[in-house]
C-alpha cells in the first residue's frame, strides 16, 4: 500500500480495535446529518457529543456553559442545505470553495462568542465532510507536507485541493476509501480521508 494510504489506515486502526473508540463519534454524526428523515433535535445531540470527542468542550471552550441546542440555528441551516455539499467530491469542490466559504463566515456569527476556525470546521466535517478540521494536528501535517498556512484562507485551500486532486495522490486516497469501505462496512468521504492523513502525519510521536 501506498504512505498516503497507510497513514489513513493507521489512524482508522484505532477504530477496528476498538469499536466504541472516540473516533467513531464523527461516524455517528456524519451518517445521521446524511439521513433524509434526520431530526433537527437529534442532529444537535449527535453534533455536540461529536464535538466534545473531539476535543471542542474542553478547557476554556464557551461550550462548556451551553448545552447542545446551542447548535440549533446551524443545525437546522445545515440540514437544510446539505444536498450542495455533503460527501462533495473533491473534483468538484474548486466549484464550492465560495459557498464553502460564505457558509463558515455564517456559521461563526450564530454563537454569541465568536468560534474557533477549528470549531467552525469540525462542524462541518461532522455534518458535510466537506472540508478537514483545521485542529494543531491538522495544520502541523500540512506544514509537514510543505503545504502553506496562515490562517485558512481560499488560496491555501486551494493549494490543499489541489494536493489531493494530483492523480497519484487521489489513487491513494481511494485505495484507503475501499479499504475502509471492505473492513468496516461505511463509506468514507475523501475530505474526511484527507483529514485523517493530514492529522495522523502531524500528531507528535511518541518517544
Amino acid at each position: 500500500m501506498s504512505s498516503i494510504t497507510n497513514t489513513i489506515l493507521k489512524f482508522y486502526s484505532e477504530i477496528q480495535r476498538n469499536p466504541q473508540h472516540r473516533y467513531k463519534s464523527w461516524e455517528h454524526c456524519y451518517r445521521y446529518f446524511c439521513r433524509p428523515d434526520a431530526d433537527a433535535d437529534i442532529a444537535c445531540l449527535h453534533l455536540a457529543f461529536y464535538l466534545a470527542s473531539w476535543g471542542m468542550y474542553r478547557g476554556s471552550s464557551f461550550l462548556l456553559d451551553k448545552d447542545y441546542t446551542v447548535h440549533r440555528p446551524v443545525t437546522e441551516r445545515l440540514l437544510g442545505s446539505r444536498e450542495a455539499l455533503q460527501g462533495i467530491d473533491p473534483s468538484n469542490i474548486e466549484k464550492k470553495v465560495i459557498t464553502i466559504f460564505d457558509l463558515m463566515a455564517w456559521i461563526s456569527k450564530q454563537y454569541e462568542e465568536a468560534p474557533t476556525t477549528t470549531l467552525v470546521t469540525k462542524i462541518l466535517l461532522g455534518t458535510m465532510a466537506c472540508v478537514p478540521a483545521y485542529d494543531q494536528y491538522f495544520i502541523n501535517g500540512l506544514r509537514l507536507s510543505g503545504l502553506p498556512y496562515s490562517g485558512l484562507k481560499q488560496s491555501n485551500f486551494g493549494k490543499l485541493l489541489s494536493f489531493v486532486q494530483k492523480p497519484g495522490n487521489l489513487a491513494q486516497f481511494e485505495e484507503a476509501q475501499m479499504h475502509i469501505q471492505k473492513v468496516g462496512g461505511k463509506s468514507y468521504p475523501i475530505m474526511k480521508l484527507v483529514d485523517m492523513y493530514f492529522w495522523e502525519l502531524g500528531k507528535p510521536r511518541k518517544r
